[in-house]
């Protein structure tokens, strides 16, 4: 009897400073999403050879509740930050709110989505998806 694939949960917290395009990333990157009050929600599966992955990738609004806020952070184990243009100052800044609520010692990847969601720009965003992904599995079978 072959063995049994090794089942992993992970959560993504999703962030940047433009809500339209936290929410074109995500329904690039998810089949189906939900928002409710305030906060995105959405879903994707990955396999490989030994194991099969489902991400949980949460994306607060400017508008979200503090409460609400928290807890797309709380239980993330990586994060993606989507920014328009990548500047110093902007990267830094959503760095140090994911540092400030995750910690430092979970991966975090930079998406520097441009003016649109080209069929290039959700090729890269895959990529980095599942770069992501690989990195923070990879960490929890350390564990």
């Amino acid at each position: 009897m072959p063995n049994k694939k090794q089942r992993y949960s992970l959560k993504i917290t999703l962030v940047g400073p433009d809500d339209e395009l936290l929410e074109s990333v995500l329904a690039a990157l998810m089949d189906q999403t939900v928002a409710v009050d305030g906060i995105r929600i959405g879903s994707a599966g990955m396999e490989t050879k030994d194991s099969d992955v489902r991400a949980l990738i949460m994306s607060p609004r400017d508008t979200a509740m503090d409460l609400l806020f928290s807890l797309s952070y709380r239980g993330a184990t990586g994060a993606l930050i989507v920014l328009p243009e990548v500047t110093p100052e902007l990267e830094t800044e959503y760095r140090n709110e994911v540092r400030e609520n995750l910690g430092d010692r979970y991966p975090t990847r930079v998406f520097e989505a441009g003016d649109c969601l080209d069929e290039d720009k959700c090729a890269e965003l895959a990529q980095l998806f599942t770069d992501l992904l690989e990195e923070m599995l990879e960490q929890r079978q350390k564990r």
